[in-house]
């Protein structure tokens, strides 16, 4: 299974990978992720996600139940390297939209019982910013 930096995103498919190639976080060092205790229910929570997410074009990625992944197809580009590219040739920009820019994903993850925490990641920081618009919900 594949872990994903928690800085910018991009999957690391191995065990063995201690800094991400993409931006050179450590990944050996855990991130302390904060825990939001809650009244609702997991049902009421993911009932919650689905149409807040589905409202700013994401999609249901995968979901169990303890958490849901949502994946827009919108991506995070620095259009001004886009545009350079463009300029140096079609392939070298396809080459960096597709490669070195990544799609908004967030993930809803829900732990305990009976009372539910929930961690809201994004991986870019428009999924950041609209997962901690998510957690102003409760």
């Amino acid at each position: 299974m594949a872990r994903y930096c928690p800085n910018c995103g991009k999957a690391i498919t191995d065990d063995i990978t201690r800094v991400c190639s993409g931006c050179g976080t450590d990944l050996a060092t855990p991130v302390a992720m904060p825990q939001k205790p809650i009244t609702a229910s997991r049902i009421e929570i993911i009932e919650r996600a689905l149409p807040f997410f589905a409202a700013k074009k994401y999609a249901v990625k995968a979901q169990t139940d303890s958490f849901v992944s949502f994946e827009s197809q919108d991506r995070d580009v620095n259009w001004l390297i886009f545009v350079v590219f463009c300029c140096l040739g079609l392939i070298p920009a396809v080459i960096y939209y597709y490669w070195f820019t990544y799609n908004h994903q967030v993930t809803v993850t829900l732990s305990g019982t009976p009372e539910v925490s929930l961690n809201v990641i994004g991986n870019t920081d428009q999924a950041k910013k609209d997962a901690a618009e998510f957690l102003q919900l409760f």
